[in-house]
């Protein structure tokens, strides 16, 4: 987080141990979300008593990058301190559920992509050294090493015969991986 988090108590004394959660909880939205700029965090309770007893809220305000995130909760059960602690933890969760979609619906699945299965034929061959060329059928000439079959065909292959591979781009120009014999037509 770029900013320190800001916690602001209204109405409310301190407490160490609600301040101790606040900062568990953001270092989960940390983990969650490492792009979390700032945190603002606000708990609060009503100025004046009222006979049904005290509600209690806790907002909190993330600056992310996009708009910020606003949640706020209000409880008024019992005591102020644990519907406090109801109420932090009620927000906070509504922020991780929020931030676990957004990063669902951002993050796009990224797909590997695989080389397109290539046909041709051995046009030069030295079976001592475990190398070879083909000559794709689009014309272009592709390297190709004994350990690029994906049998041991090595003994089999001979001039002329017809291969199939894909074709990846190496240092010094490409080359031929997954290498199979071509079924005869």
């Amino acid at each position: 987080m770029q900013i320190e988090p800001i916690l602001s108590w209204r109405n409310l004394d301190p407490s160490d141990a609600v301040a101790e959660l606040v900062a568990r909880r953001i270092a989960v939205l940390e983990r969650l979300h490492p792009r979390i700029t700032g945190c603002e965090v606000v708990l609060e309770a009503d100025q004046k008593r009222k006979a049904h007893g005290r509600v209690v809220k806790a907002r909190l305000t993330l600056h992310i990058p996009g708009p910020d995130f606003h949640a706020e909760r209000a409880v008024a059960q019992g005591s102020a301190r644990g519907d406090l602690l109801l109420a932090v933890n009620r927000t906070f969760s509504a922020a991780e559920k929020h931030l676990k979609r957004q990063k669902k619906t951002m993050a796009g699945l990224e797909v590997k992509h695989h080389a397109p299965v290539l046909h041709g034929e051995v046009t030069q061959l030295e079976p001592e050294l475990g190398w070879g060329t083909i000559r794709a059928d689009d014309g272009q000439s592709v390297y190709f090493q004994r350990d690029s079959l994906t049998s041991d065909a090595w003994d089999q292959l001979e001039m002329g015969q017809r291969l199939r591979f894909r074709e990846m781009m190496g240092e010094k120009g490409p080359y031929a991986v997954a290498v199979s014999l071509a079924a005869a037509s």
